[in-house]
């Protein structure tokens, strides 16, 4: 796997697995997904579990997207339009971000991109100066701490820092501090608006086809079943165990980036999509004293906390903001 943009590789039907650019404003999970039905055989859930997307991609992806919208909302007089489409790439870039967070880590490529992600998204307050008096209050040190489980990809994981260069070497201007350096592959966070500009309407119109929040609901909760279902006829001593376990991790997968999606897309106050969500929650919440990865647990947490934030770009006033009530495993 190299940092090239290769796309994110989605399931076929047939348990093949594609490798398709994204070419237009489109949710990731969705498209990662979509071709996977809401009662998945054992072959499907195997095949997803095996496809191994791109994390690098989508930790590129997600810092472009995130930072594109800082700089519309910063660089547009017509702050309405510009909040819609800021709006749009956030779920894009939210989405992507959820990915890089949900997905194990399978070998050190993974690894590269969580910690790469987890660098450039640290939260104010969360790499204090030694002479600074510590002031964090509660809530944000929650938030520090979700955040870091979200992306915690193990100790025994994590690759050693980028060599130094030898005497001979040369192109220090840009020599990598890590494994894989965002900030030297993508444009500074500030400044005019890098891209959003030929497709701006496409952007904004990202969120006027919403996903159905109450069938992904559905989905989450038949994918946790399986999950646990899957895992127990795991354990028994028999043949073919292994493959049960790798559909039981695809379906673990998969529910927990459903969670993500109905945790990220805004929903106005009063409105089916908030009972959904609340549905969802629960259903999350109640994982808490299952064996389920912490960090698969915390990226939800984490991404309906950066959910509010898209939120209120929609209007503080009639959007769905409440965060829920979590139950303090991380």
């Amino acid at each position: 796997m190299t940092n090239e943009d290769k796309g994110v590789p989605a399931p076929t039907a047939t348990g093949a697995v594609e490798h398709a650019r994204q070419q237009s404003p489109g949710d990731p999970i969705a498209i990662l997904t979509g071709s996977i039905g809401d009662d998945p055989s054992l072959a499907e859930l195997t095949a997803f579990r095996d496809s191994r997307p791109d994390l690098k991609f989508a930790a590129r992806q997600a810092k472009m997207c995130l930072d594109e919208s800082m700089r519309i909302r910063l660089g547009s007089t017509d702050v309405e339009a510009a909040h819609r489409v800021a709006a749009g790439l956030m779920v894009v870039g939210l989405s992507f971000t959820a990915l890089a967070c949900t997905w194990p880590a399978d070998s050190l490529d993974e690894v590269d991109a969580k910690l790469a992600l987890a660098e450039v998204r640290k939260p104010h307050g969360d790499d204090q100066e030694d002479d600074y008096a510590p002031m964090l209050q509660a809530d944000t040190a929650r938030f520090i701490r979700v955040r870091r489980a979200a992306f915690n990809v193990g100790e025994l994981m994590v690759p050693p820092r980028a060599t130094g260069p030898a005497p001979t070497d040369r192109g220090l201007v840009s020599w990598p501090l890590q494994g894989l350096d965002l900030t030297l592959l993508l444009p500074p966070r500030g400044g005019e608006p890098v891209f959003v500009y030929q497709q701006a309407g496409a952007w904004a119109g990202l969120l006027s086809a919403p996903p159905d929040l109450d069938r992904l609901a559905d989905r989450v909760e038949r994918l946790l079943a399986t999950a646990d279902r899957l895992f127990l006829l795991a354990a028994r001593p028999a043949e073919g165990n292994a493959e049960l376990r790798r559909a039981a991790e695809g379906a673990q997968i998969m529910a927990y980036l459903c969670a993500a999606q109905v945790a990220l897309w805004p929903v106005e106050r009063g409105s089916p999509g908030v009972k959904a969500k609340r549905r969802m929650a629960k259903a999350i919440d109640d994982r808490a004293c299952r064996s389920d990865p912490l960090h698969m647990q915390a990226t939800v947490r984490h991404i309906f906390e950066e959910a509010t934030w898209l939120a209120k770009l929609l209007g503080a006033e009639r959007m769905a903001i409440k965060m829920p009530t979590w139950t303090e495993i991380v």
